[in-house]
């Protein structure tokens, strides 16, 4: 039965989750969720639920005086560590980027109503102070990488139209991968060049994306719209094409994936439009198992991480639960 894996789930207060993030705080995992106009935290050794109201991301424009009423409108986020506090970055389909410490709600980078809107964001795997990349895949062209200041100005990534982001730390660089219309782009943070793109079937949209290894090597991971799943070699020692034939399952899109290492295989783990979470050995293309069952709306959310020495994976969704998953194989 598919329900063995399941270890906790847990429903917010106040309904649907959009996006979610893990962030480590005082060796504890601590889960931050957006949905509908909300921010909420989950403590899942508690199993305990915070509301975490935001001063409004438009505050310091001068247009926001006349919507008074207004609330953050955020569906993508983002968490860091930065000088022992927790911050969250967050946008989405109506708002641009901004940054806010979680405990206090205070903003520290705000965003004004010119700047564009968001469908993803991710926190940059780097040394130093935390930087957050951003991405469009409707409202605007391109992926912009910014910190905690507003006066340092975003970096622009030429990028088009693109729906689903991750970073990694790989030989030293901090990369972003984007996938988009039927491609996954790769880019250098540190100077901005693009570094690989690879193209997927069609006219699929690859909707979500993550960095893996294999057997050493670097593989970027993309989800597409049509349900395929695709791997590709970073590491240039082949000639574009995935490394395996693409993995089908689900029935519609896959809207978020993650990766994690069990034992010494490598496996993603995606949430797909059709209500399931489902296990993919990368090196061979094969589904682990059975699917995931038990979300009864789209899964919107999926990130994977260790907690009590086991590699688990967070799911969540329109259905407002957030459910922990055993990877143990």
């Amino acid at each position: 039965m598919s329900d063995e894996r399941l270890v906790l789930s847990s429903a917010a207060p106040d309904g649907r989750i959009d996006g979610l993030a893990l962030v480590d705080v005082d060796g504890a995992p601590l889960v931050v969720c957006t949905g509908f106009y909300k921010l909420w935290s989950w403590a899942p050794l508690r199993d305990e639920w915070l509301e975490r109201p935001l001063t409004y991301a438009f505050a310091e424009d001068p247009l926001a005086a006349a919507y008074p009423d207004a609330e953050n409108d955020i569906d993508s986020v983002a968490v860091a560590i930065s000088d022992g506090r927790v911050v969250v970055a967050a946008g989405g389909d109506e708002q641009g980027g901004a940054v806010w410490e979680l405990d206090s709600g205070e903003l520290l980078r705000g965003t004004t109503y010119d700047e564009p809107y968001v469908s993803s964001i991710a926190t940059v795997k780097r040394e130093g102070p935390p930087l957050f990349v951003a991405s469009s895949g409707i409202h605007w062209d391109g992926v912009r990488v910014w910190g905690l200041s507003g006066e340092d100005p975003p970096v622009e990534l030429e990028a088009g139209s693109v729906w689903g982001l991750a970073t990694a730390r790989i030989d030293g660089r901090s990369l972003v991968v984007g996938g988009g219309e039927e491609e996954v782009k790769i880019w250098n943070v540190a100077n901005g060049e693009q570094v690989a793109s690879f193209s997927v079937d069609g006219d699929e949209r690859a909707y979500a994306v993550a960095f893996s290894q294999l057997d050493g090597r670097p593989v970027v991971v993309a989800g597409t719209d049509s349900g395929k799943l695709y791997v590709f070699d970073l590491s240039g020692d082949d000639d574009g094409d995935p490394i395996h034939e693409p993995s089908t399952g689900h029935a519609g899109r896959i809207n978020a994936l993650d990766v994690a290492m069990v034992g010494d295989r490598a496996v993603a783990v995606t949430g797909g439009e059709d209500g399931t979470v489902r296990i993919w050995d990368l090196a061979g293309g094969r589904q682990v198992g059975p699917p995931l069952t038990g979300h009864n709306w789209s899964v919107e959310a999926v990130t994977a991480t260790t907690m009590h020495d086991r590699p688990v994976a967070l799911t969540a969704g329109r259905d407002g639960v957030v459910r922990l998953w055993d990877l143990t194989l």
